[in-house]
């Protein structure tokens, strides 16, 4: 009778133990690493891709551990190994491995990594004993169960351990730990499974060994060396792959895909790094600026003018760097420039002018030359500040300066830009609050009669009372409320409340309310129209609508639909600062106006400029060829009323007639 843990110490070849040694390492190496491969894809195919090859490599290294040590044991009898439990225990060896693999990296928990552990244990175990039956010798093998169930148990146990250590101690050496628990896994199942054989040989046997054994071992060896080969060239390759995907998806990150230049997350990382060393590289200039006329060039050309125009800039703006200075663009038509080592504003001043004549040069697309101008805006640092954000920011404020001045050289920052910059803000945020606590009230101005000063309407005027800064005029506010889209919101209210009011006087008198750009461009406002007239129960022909010349230029065609359709509910339309604008005449032609509105600002100087007399006259006169009424705003003086009374404009208001007041002074 013998027993196989008899033979480890004596009966083993040392090749074929050293053999299955090495083997057993670099394959748990491989698979270490293919098994983290797996637990880091996203991918589903590419998760039971991964799962296979480390199944495949896991399964070999196994079988190959497992099979050459048995080729080295040297017993005392003649015995063979037949081919088709041999190759079946492969089989089933990968299949368990794979299936294993891909348990174990579906989620990222402790359950899927037991059941991972479990399935490629028990994988590690069939193997182990269906590889054994593969044993042909003329005599009996019999079995301890109990060393059979604590050599399942261990394989388990430590395969569990190999793959479930980075969900545990994940910073802890993980691709290192997984190796070494795998190959304790197959070494002590293997060696305490050959420990439960007992073999007893037979009345026949015969001494000798298997004749084919070496053989056996080169071809087992080169089998698994390619297995390996393949696992390891596929971990190569998608390690390659991986960290190509890797280099794409970082330079995605930090570049714009129309013009490959650097975007806003790179210029942060890369000003903040400047800024650091500031001390060491001198003075730094930040230039922000953008393209003028870009948007006329997308309207007329089409969005592919419009690339053509971001990528030509862009390669002109990457070749004309140099040492110390970065570009890139930060969304839309905007760029943020910067460049270090600078002596001064004379340095950031050229260094402007360059980025700068990059821009302007025509550019050509399908035959056409188009151009674009740019405004510049500049601040350095340390002089106006060492804050990444709060550079940007005062860039950004000297541009917009630089393009409301219309100016064709760059910019500086000044602290003045930032004072009006933060006091307009905090008056917007206290408008959006003036808006939702009713912290406005409605003046009415008379419109008069010329011929014998009566009233025969009021002019709806906003006014807002800060509760801090006091009386804040509508000069003030109104451009702000457009700005920030307040303006339909607060037109509204203004509209609501003075049919309201309106509808309230004891006797019925017609108001005038002024109906800003944005809310004329609204499909909504003759719907808010007829609601403020039917709760207030006001008649449609007690309103009449302001609209100015600028408000219609911004859009013709959909100013013409809702003018039209504020027509069809009956309220009347006047055509306000009449005269400022740029295409007064096809206006009146093209639009169903009711009332033409002198600006003040002709009236003002009405008996000292002969200038001003010639456009009131014109205007009165146009008016009464149109048979369109004309009223005179800012009537302040009776020289004023006389003027206008002789040149038959029947219609004024103004300070000569009295102040604004509120609804209710007008009723007292």
């Amino acid at each position: 009778m013998i027993t196989i843990l008899s033979c480890l110490p004596h009966n083993h070849d040392p090749l074929y133990v050293l053999s299955a040694v090495f083997v057993c390492a670099i394959g748990a190496g491989l698979t270490s690493n293919l098994f983290h491969k797996v637990v880091s894809a996203r991918d589903p195919v590419r998760k039971a891709t991964l799962s296979l090859l480390a199944g495949m490599v896991a399964g070999s290294t196994i079988w190959t551990t497992h099979f050459v040590s048995m080729l080295g044991l040297q017993l005392p009898m003649s015995h063979t190994y037949s081919l088709d439990g041999t190759l079946i225990s492969l089989c089933l060896a990968i299949v368990f491995s794979s299936v294993g693999f891909l348990v174990a990296g579906t989620r990222d928990s402790r359950f899927y990594r037991l059941l991972g552990g479990i399935v490629i244990g028990s994988g590690i175990a069939v193997m182990h004993y269906v590889g054994l039956s593969a044993l042909t010798l003329d005599g009996l093998m019999t079995y301890d169960i109990a060393t059979v169930a604590l050599s399942c148990a261990l394989g388990v146990l430590f395969s569990v351990a190999a793959l479930g250590w980075t969900s545990i101690w994940p910073d802890w050496h993980p691709r290192i730990m997984t190796a070494l628990f795998f190959i304790v896994a197959v070494a002590t199942l293997h060696y305490f499974g050959m420990a439960s054989l007992t073999i007893e040989p037979g009345p026949d046997a015969v001494a000798g060994a298997d004749p084919a054994r070496s053989n056996l071992f080169l071809g087992v060896l080169f089998m698994t060396g390619m297995i390996m080969t393949f696992g390891a060239a596929a971990a190569l390759l998608d390690t390659q792959y991986t960290n190509a995907r890797l280099r794409e998806m970082e330079h995605r990150a930090y570049h714009d895909g129309l013009t490959g230049l650097p975007n806003r997350t790179a210029l942060d990382e890369a000003l903040s790094s400047q800024l650091s060393t500031l001390r060491r590289s001198g003075k730094l200039a930040v230039v922000s600026f953008d393209l003028n006329r870009f948007k006329d060039i997308n309207d007329v050309h089409g969005h592919d003018a419009g690339d053509t125009v971001l990528s030509t800039i862009a390669g002109r703006l990457a070749a004309t760097l140099r040492s110390g200075e970065f570009v890139c663009r930060v969304g839309g038509d905007e760029f943020i420039a910067y460049k270090s080592g600078i002596d001064g504003k004379e340095d950031a001043e050229k260094f402007a002018g360059r980025l700068r004549s990059c821009v302007v040069s025509n550019i050509e697309h399908n035959g056409k030359s188009l151009s674009v101008g740019s405004s510049l805006g500049v601040c350095i640092s340390p002089d106006d500040g060492t804050d990444a954000k709060d550079l940007l920011v005062k860039a950004d404020l000297a541009m917009y300066r630089a393009k409301r001045d219309r100016l064709e050289v760059p910019m500086f920052y000044d602290s003045a830009l930032d004072e009006e910059n933060r006091n307009r803000s905090a008056l917007a945020i206290d408008l959006r609050k003036a808006a939702a606590n009713r912290e406005f009230e409605l003046f009415y101005q008379p419109q008069n009669d010329v011929a014998n000063g009566s009233v025969i309407g009021y002019e709806v005027l906003i006014r807002w009372s800060h509760p801090e800064r006091g009386d804040v005029p509508p000069s003030v506010f109104i451009p702000i409320a457009e700005r920030d889209g307040l303006i339909n919101e607060v037109g509204e209210w203004v509209l609501r409340t003075a049919c309201l009011e309106a509808a309230s006087w004891p006797t019925p008198m017609k108001i005038a309310v002024n109906v800003a750009a944005r809310q004329l461009a609204n499909d909504s406002l003759p719907g808010i129209v007829r609601s403020a007239l039917a709760d207030s129960g006001l008649d449609s022909s007690l309103l009449e609508i302001e609209i100015t010349e600028s408000g219609i230029i911004a859009d013709a065609e959909q100013a013409r639909k809702i003018v039209t359709e504020l027509k069809s509910i009956g309220v009347s339309i006047a055509m306000d600062d009449f005269g400022t604008g740029y295409s007064s005449l096809s206006t009146l032609q093209s639009f169903p106006i009711d009332k033409i509105k002198i600006d003040k600002t002709f009236v003002k100087n009405l008996t000292n400029s002969a200038q001003s007399q010639a456009i009131v006259k014109s205007t009165i006169s146009l008016g009464q060829a149109l048979k369109i009424a004309v009223l005179a705003e800012g009537v302040e003086t009776d020289a004023d009323l006389a003027f206008l009374k002789n040149e038959g404009c029947f219609q004024a208001q103004g300070f000569l007639f009295g102040k604004p007041m509120p609804s209710e002074m007008l009723m007292a």
